[in-house]
């Protein structure tokens, strides 16, 4: 494995948030808001960046849906529509991204997302951002896509949990991630986690749910609850519970 990026080695990355689901939707209001107390800005600019649904009809609703909460939040929204390699690399795209203070990546196929955005300007840029203290959100496809690996469907399937790991984005080394862990539930999430590689740790977040890593602290906020597969052990916190550092390898 890979050493993980920690506050001690990088010492300026800012919040990030990782979200089962619901990104834009009336429950998620309380993490976004808890969210932007770690966000630069006044107001916060936020990037709304939908490259996970580029293969799906649900671009513009991610953008449209993300632009109205943030801003009713009090921030500056604004949609990204990088949703295919042309769109990564482009230079308004570009800039936008990295004038952002929050860049939320929305939800859709992981896969997808990963095999855009790996080597790209765009990711360059965001990963850039958040070194330097900016905030990352990923709800999702946009929390799968960060990890060492993510689940992928394998050919022909379109529904269901994603079958097996490929090579995710890497930010979260050592980091699997799981979302809609409450619907799949731990036996059919069994056999992924016996899947991976020895020493990664599993996150499975439930819908509604997030964990929110800022000032050096990873804390579970929204309606259910988080489970940590360590080790092939679950254990499992509440809304407001902290997950101790040697059961999460987040930043």
């Amino acid at each position: 494995m890979e050493t993980p990026i920690t506050a001690s080695s990088e010492g300026q990355h800012g919040a990030l948030l990782l979200a089962g689901s619901g990104e834009f939707r009336p429950p998620m209001v309380s993490a976004d808001r808890e969210l932007l107390r770690f966000t630069p800005g006044t107001p916060p600019k936020v990037a709304i960046l939908p490259t996970a649904a580029g293969q799906e009809v649900t671009v513009a609703s991610w953008i449209r849906d993300g632009i109205a909460q943030f801003t009713a939040l009090g921030c500056e929204a604004y949609g990204v529509r990088a949703v295919d390699r042309a769109g990564v690399e482009h230079p308004e795209y570009v800039a936008a991204l990295a004038a952002a203070d929050l860049v939320y990546m929305s939800g859709g196929s992981p896969g997808y997302l990963v095999e855009t955005l790996r080597d790209s300007a765009a990711w360059d840029v965001i990963v850039a951002g958040w070194l330097q203290g900016g905030a990352l959100a990923g709800s999702s496809a946009g929390a799968m896509a960060m990890g060492e690996l993510t689940l992928v469907r394998g050919p022909g399937q379109s529904r269901g949990m994603p079958a097996h790991w490929e090579p995710g984005l890497g930010l979260l080394p050592g980091i699997g991630v799981i979302p809609h862990y409450d619907r799949f539930g731990p036996e059919r999430t069994l056999p992924r986690v016996e899947a991976a590689p020895p020493g990664m740790i599993v996150l499975g977040i439930d819908e509604d749910t997030v964990i929110l890593t800022a000032a050096g602290r990873s804390r579970v906020l929204g309606r259910r609850t988080v489970t940590v597969w360590r080790d092939r052990q679950p254990t499992r916190f509440s809304s407001g519970d902290e997950i101790p550092p040697d059961l999460v390898r987040l930043p």
